[in-house]
Formats: structure tokens, C-alpha cells, sequence
């Protein structure tokens, strides 16, 4: 059926303002559409999720947590529409960003299309990690994301047709956070699949802590090396792995044996700053760490 299935992943955030927003947006463009959030079993209470009515909107509570990929992979088996638009749960909606995205769909019916993601200052020391990070590699142009489309994707706001998320659904090997986004660009790739980025950009609202967003990297990094031993060839689609892969010096056994110490002092020392410079080294230096090859 042609028409757009918004589908929103969430895990205990209260994502009710941005619902509100996107009924408003469709309603407004008298445009097929509809909203479905599925909860991966938050363990806080979303009252206002739960009883927010809309005939546009569908709200669902998993029972038990089954991780970024299923979910939605999960979303893409419930949609109803020919179009799927994935957005993180926590996304403040611009004005017209529905229609933009309606226009580019008819532009460019068969391919992914990428809005992209900003943040907007606000910050206290405490997330002050995770936005420097958002600054300095996320909140990139259109013209330049279009430069290498499919090393700047990400899951955090895009659109696709459905039939391509069934033919490529997220790996649901990776049940940790992160990196199902990078392997998802390899996957596009592979398969010949067109990605348009376009500056149709969302707020990113709920800012990680400097502890929390370093605990997902390490999860991340842990997927990184399950997706290198299983896909050898994904190795280029990521800087950290090509980085590794390319100075020999960095697997030689006297760095692979303080590379967990140096990973973490650049862990305290980027928890502490917020400076990225050490976050990024922290991130070397505990990849080499758990890379037993």
C-alpha cells in the first residue's frame, strides 16, 4: 500500500512531544501514513506513551528486550505502508520534515534516503562527551555525507523502501548497542543499493553521559570485532579496523600488551574532559585489547 510507515524503536524515553508533532505533520499533508512505536520492554513507566490516542499512532510494549536489530526488523514485519521511515525515539521533529521527506521519496523512489541528525547546544558537563562526538563527526552536510554514502549512514533517521528492508533486514547477530547501522551500509553496498543523503535533519534530544556513552562504545567495539571475524571484507567499511589493519605496529605483542592500560587512562581521561581526541585513542586502544587475532 503506497504510503509511509513511521517506525520508532524506544527504550525508556518518552518520545510523546515528537509523536504529536508527527501526527500533526501527516494530518496536515492529508498524506497515508502511520505512526508505530514499539517499546523494548523499558523498565520505567511511559504513561503518556501508553495512552496517547491517534488514529494514526500504535503504541506496543515488548515483554522482553531483543536488541536494536529485531526490533526493527520487527517494526518492518508490522508496517502496512510501501515506505518505511526508522527514527530514534529520541528526535525532535523539525517543521516540514514529513513533506521533505515525502518529496524525496517521489524524487527517488528506489533508494535509501538519509536525513541526518544535529545537536544543539544545552550541554552540561556530565553529557558533555557524547555531544563534542555529535559535533565533530555526525553533524555533517548533505555534501559531504554524499561524498562516501554508505560509511555515512545511519539508523537514526532514514527512509527505505520496505521491500529493501525485507531483502536486507538489520543482523540480529548484534544484540549489543551498536554498529548494526555500519554493517547495514556494507550490506547496501553489496547489494548495489542507492543512498541519497538529503538535509532533512532531526534533533538529537537525549544526550548519553560521558560513563553511559563510553559503556556503549565498548559494546559497539565488541560488535565491531564479531562483524570482522565472521565478514573479513567488512574490515574497510570501518576506520578503527582499517586503522588497526593497515599499521602493523599496532599488533605487535608488546602494544597489544599495554593497549588495555592505555585504553584505560584515555577512558578516564575522556570520561573526565570530554575531549575527543582522547575518546577516539581510548577507542584504539580497547579495540586492540579485545581482538584476540
Amino acid at each position: 500500500m503506497i504510503g509511509l510507515s513511521i517506525c520508532i524503536p524506544i527504550y525508556n524515553y518518552n518520545c510523546i512531544d515528537s509523536i504529536k508533532i508527527l501526527c500533526k505533520q501527516i494530518t496536515n499533508l492529508h498524506f497515508n501514513a502511520e505512526i508505530l512505536v514499539i517499546d523494548d520492554a523499558s523498565n520505567i513507566i511511559l504513561d503518556e506513551l501508553v495512552n496517547y490516542q491517534n488514529q494514526l499512532y500504535t503504541y506496543e510494549k515488548l515483554t522482553n528486550n531483543i536488541g536494536r536489530s529485531k526490533i526493527r526488523n520487527l517494526l518492518v514485519e508490522k508496517s502496512k505502508f510501501d515506505y518505511i521511515l526508522f527514527l530514534d525515539g529520541d528526535s525532535g521533529i523539525p517543521e516540514n520534515f514529513i513533506e521533505d521527506y515525502v518529496l524525496s521519496i517521489k524524487e527517488h523512489p528506489n533508494s535509501i534516503i538519509c536525513g541526518g541528525r544535529i545537536h544543539k547546544s544545552g550541554l552540561n558537563r556530565g553529557n558533555k562527551l557524547r555531544y563534542n562526538y555529535g559535533i565533530k563527526f555526525e553533524d555533517t552536510k548533505p555534501s559531504i555525507r554524499n561524498k562516501k554514502p554508505y560509511y555515512s549512514f545511519m539508523t537514526n533517521n532514514f527512509v527505505s523502501p520496505k521491500a529493501i528492508m525485507q531483502q536486507i533486514p538489520f543482523n540480529e547477530e548484534l544484540i549489543k548497542y551498536g554498529h548494526e547501522d555500519t554493517f547495514f551500509g556494507y550490506e547496501l553496498k553489496e547489494n548495489n543499493i542507492e543512498i541519497i543523503h538529503i538535509d532533512n535533519t532531526v534533533i538529537h534530544l537525549d544526550l548519553d553521559t560521558n560513563q553511559k556513552f563510553i559503556e556503549k562504545t565498548k559494546h559497539s567495539i565488541e560488535n565491531l570485532i564479531l562483524l570482522k571475524k565472521k565478514y573479513p571484507e567488512f574490515i574497510e567499511y570501518s576506520k578503527l579496523l582499517t586503522m588497526i589493519n593497515n599499521f602493523k605496529i599496532l599488533k605487535i605483542k608488546p602494544i597489544k600488551k599495554v593497549s588495555k592500560y592505555f585504553s584505560k587512562i584515555f577512558e578516564l581521561f575522556a570520561k573526565q574532559t570530554g575531549n575527543t581526541y582522547s575518546f577516539q585513542l581510548f577507542k584504539l586502544f580497547y579495540t586492540i585489547s579485545i581482538d584476540k587475532q
